[in-house]
């Protein structure tokens, strides 16, 4: 009889110590559940204040090129009012000067010829991009930039059209004309020579002479300081990493 009631007794305590495991089990899965709720909650909020971060530097840099591009598009419409049909101004502001007019062929010395035309319209340009303080302390950098045909070997072209864009810049910083630009054009002024990398598409029905003959040439363009924009994405890129 004894007997029976301990093992009752001990059935009954085998039980509430199951059940006292179970709630304990229980109570601290529940506690994991709010600690993991709480930390996800944490992290969401984390995570929604960085996409506002984020959002606030892309909005940053749409303002920045928004503004870049009002500032391009006022210049080029300078240089195309300021020029007429003149000269051939594309849709960048690039100016194009066929090499023909400026040099003989296969040479790199200005005529004489390039070098009245460069002392008569190149101040004008200058002036567009330099005089007017707000264009100018957003210009990063105004590239002379020489191409040739496909006479000769690559590294002949290379040269040549490097050595033809040197004698531009030294003509435009040595002539009285530029004297007012001489400080500015060595802050800003960048050279280059292309060879066949520089080729034009030869056009339908366009001869070979023509096609060689537009691909001699020496262009002058600009370009506007895009490396802000760029840092502000990357700011924006690097806070969504974090």
């Amino acid at each position: 009889m004894s007997g029976r009631r301990l093992r009752k007794v001990k059935k009954h305590d085998e039980e509430i110590t199951y059940w006292l495991s179970f709630s304990d089990l229980m109570s601290s899965l529940l506690i994991i559940f709010l600690l993991v709720s709480v930390y996800m909650l944490l992290d969401y909020k984390k995570a929604a204040a960085q996409a506002v971060a984020v959002s606030n530097e892309l909005q940053d840099a749409r303002s920045e090129l928004e503004k870049f591009t009002s500032i391009n598009d006022d210049i080029i419409k300078k240089i195309k009012e300021e020029f007429g049909d003149s000269l051939y101004i594309d849709d960048t502001g690039t100016l194009t000067l066929q090499s023909d007019l400026l040099f003989d062929s296969g040479k790199s010395e200005l005529k004489a010829v390039g070098k009245e035309f460069i002392r008569k319209n190149m101040p004008r340009y200058f002036g567009i991009l330099l005089k007017d303080p707000e264009i100018r302390s957003n210009i990063a950098k105004i590239i002379i930039e020489g191409y040739t045909d496909d006479l000769g070997d690559y590294h002949y072209g290379l040269d040549l059209s490097h050595d033809r864009a040197l004698s531009v810049y030294t003509f435009i910083y040595n002539d009285p004309e530029f004297a007012g630009y001489r400080e500015d054009l060595k802050n800003y002024i960048i050279l280059t020579g292309r060879s066949e990398t520089g080729f034009l598409k030869q056009m339908q029905d366009e001869s070979v002479e023509d096609w060689r003959a537009r691909n001699r040439r020496v262009e002058i363009k600009f370009e506007l300081k895009y490396q802000e924009i760029f840092e502000y994405l990357k700011k924006s890129l690097d806070k969504e990493k974090i």
